[in-house]
């Protein structure tokens, strides 16, 4: 089955690997060294920082993600990491996401647990995609996400909102999972339509999750409430 039919007719998610580790690299290493106090061992360690981040107060932890906010080249340096899968999927010419969320995610039950959720849910169009990177591997185990095919997302949501009259309440938010979390190394990512289920449960680690997650569709599909203050204009290679 190819990408496009998994996304849009199998499961609704699908594992990639990069075409191009350059601008991931590139990538890495200034997220590194921004987190990092000058003339620190930090420098390019990604795990050192991780361990750094995990002890971090909630307070610290915002300050670090908000700031990256500012930097609109996050979102260009993900795509132009998997071109070829972009335009199989959108084509060329893109609405994208103008300032890509990093995220960080520190172990233990108070920090790490995130509900269950879609990105239809804030508003983005039916026909984006998002990608979701960590910037080093995870084992599954420490900080990995869980997806649910989207068969079984949308039979929750219907279910919400033939009960309920509305889809996004206390079924989809207090629904229970135990799935297994997907494996993923550095240079892999999660690609997945706005449909699918997702969040992750709470992980024991010395070490933080640091990961990136972007969205982009076509310029010939319509936007929904994410506009143009949201999503700018991009063409590709």
């Amino acid at each position: 089955m190819s990408l496009i039919k998994k996304l849009t007719h199998g499961p609704g998610f699908e594992k990639i690997q990069f075409e191009n580790l350059e601008p991931l690299n590139l990538l890495r290493n200034d997220i590194v060294k921004s987190m990092s106090p000058k003339s620190s061992k930090f420098y390019f360690n990604i795990d050192l920082l991780r361990r750094k981040l995990a002890k971090m107060n909630d307070k610290s932890i915002n300050q670090q993600m908000i700031k990256f906010l500012n930097n609109k080249d996050i979102s260009e340096k993900i795509i132009n990491s998997c071109p070829k899968i972009i335009k199989k999927l959108s084509g060329s010419k893109l609405f994208l996401q103008r300032r890509a969320h990093v995220i960080i995610k520190t172990p233990g039950n108070k920090n790490s647990k995130t509900l269950p959720h879609y990105e239809m849910m804030s508003g983005i169009s039916p026909y984006t995609y998002i990608i979701w990177a960590p910037l080093h591997d995870l084992d599954g185990g420490d900080g990995g996400i869980y997806y649910l095919d989207q068969t079984k997302s949308l039979s929750i949501i219907e279910k919400e909102e033939k009960l309920n009259g509305f889809a996004n309440g206390e079924i989809t938010l207090n629904t229970k999972f135990n799935f297994k979390k997907i494996p993923i190394k550095f240079g892999e990512a999660i690609i997945f339509n706005p449909f699918v289920m997702h969040g992750n449960n709470y992980f024991k680690s010395s070490l933080a999750r640091v990961a990136i997650n972007v969205r982009f569709q076509s310029i010939n599909k319509p936007l929904l409430q994410k506009d143009a203050d949201y999503f700018k204009y991009y063409k590709l290679n």
